[in-house]
C-alpha cells in the first residue's frame, strides 16, 4: 500500500480509522465469526472431554464385569474339579469298605466253620461220656 492508498477516515464514535469503512466492518465481522467458532470449538472439546470420561467409566464397569465374570467362571471350574476329586476319594473309600467287608465275611464264615467243628465236638465229647 502506497501513501495515497490510505484513507484517513473517522467512525461513528469518532475513532480515527486508517481501513476504509467497508474493511473493517468486514474485519469486524470476522473478528466476532473467530471468536464465535473459538467458543463452539470449545463446546466441542467440553462435550468430548465430557463424552470420553462416560466412556472411560463405561469402560472401568465393562472391565470390572469380565473380571467378576472371569472369576465365577473359575469358580465353577474348581468347583467341578472338586466335585471330580471328592468323587474319586468316595469311590476309592467304597473300594477299601467293599474289600474290607469281603475280609470280615471270609472271616465269618470261617469263624462259623470253626464253631460248628467245635460244637460237633463238644457234642460228640458229650454223647460219649453219656
Amino acid at each position: 500500500m502506497s501513501e495515497a492508498d490510505i484513507e484517513v477516515t473517522f467512525d461513528e464514535e469518532n475513532r480515527i480509522r486508517i481501513m476504509p469503512k467497508e474493511k473493517f466492518k468486514e474485519t469486524e465481522s470476522l473478528e466476532s465469526q473467530c471468536k464465535e467458532f473459538i467458543e463452539n470449538i470449545d463446546g466441542f472439546g467440553t462435550t468430548m472431554k465430557n463424552l470420553v470420561d462416560l466412556l472411560d467409566g463405561e469402560a472401568e464397569k465393562i472391565e470390572q464385569e469380565k473380571l467378576r465374570a472371569i472369576g465365577q467362571r473359575n469358580k465353577a471350574d474348581m468347583e467341578a474339579e472338586a466335585r471330580k476329586a471328592k468323587k474319586l476319594n468316595m469311590q476309592a473309600t467304597i473300594a477299601e469298605k467293599t474289600q474290607e467287608l469281603e475280609r470280615l465275611n471270609f472271616q465269618l464264615q470261617s469263624l462259623e466253620r470253626v464253631e460248628n467243628e467245635q460244637r460237633g465236638l463238644i457234642e460228640k465229647l458229650s454223647n460219649n461220656e453219656t
